[in-house]
């Protein structure tokens, strides 16, 4: 008889999913997540890795960064999180780049001068603290 209640027990352990009725579709959503949060770990990028990154790497990164920021305040304040967006996406007339992109650019030239005069560490400055820093000095919080 222990070999019955050892087969039960394992079928129990292998059917865990289905016990909290979890679709098929579910669960590879549950496993795609886990997996990228072990693959890519979120963390911050330092100044120096950000500038040495080609040019197109360094947009598409401040891109990426600026639509998960946002993602939250479409909530609270859809017109401010899409102006937001579009102050980094659309470009100028005649120019190469959005105008969020270009002010987030002489920010990080400042900063690289600042560093080559030893007057601040690039490696411990982080590339977010800089995009909110621009979106902030745009787009000033609201007063409640």
């Amino acid at each position: 008889m222990p070999l019955v209640g050892g087969i039960k027990k394992m079928e129990n352990h292998r059917n865990r999913f289905i016990r909290f009725r979890l679709s098929l579709d579910m669960r590879l959503l549950i496993a795609v997540i886990a997996l990228s949060f072990v693959m890519f770990p979120a963390r911050a990028m330092s100044l120096t890795e950000f500038e040495a990154k080609p040019a197109h790497d360094r947009a598409v990164y401040v891109v990426d960064y600026v639509e998960k920021s946002t993602a939250g305040l479409y909530e609270k304040n859809p017109k401010m999180a899409q102006a937001i967006r579009d102050w980094f996406s659309r470009e100028q007339a005649g120019k190469p780049y959005s105008e969020g992109l270009e002010k987030l650019f002489v920010e990080m030239t400042a900063l690289d001068l600042l560093g080559r005069e030893g007057k601040a560490d690039l490696s411990k400055i982080q590339v977010e603290g800089v995009i909110v820093k621009v979106i902030k000095d745009k787009f000033p919080p609201q007063k409640q």
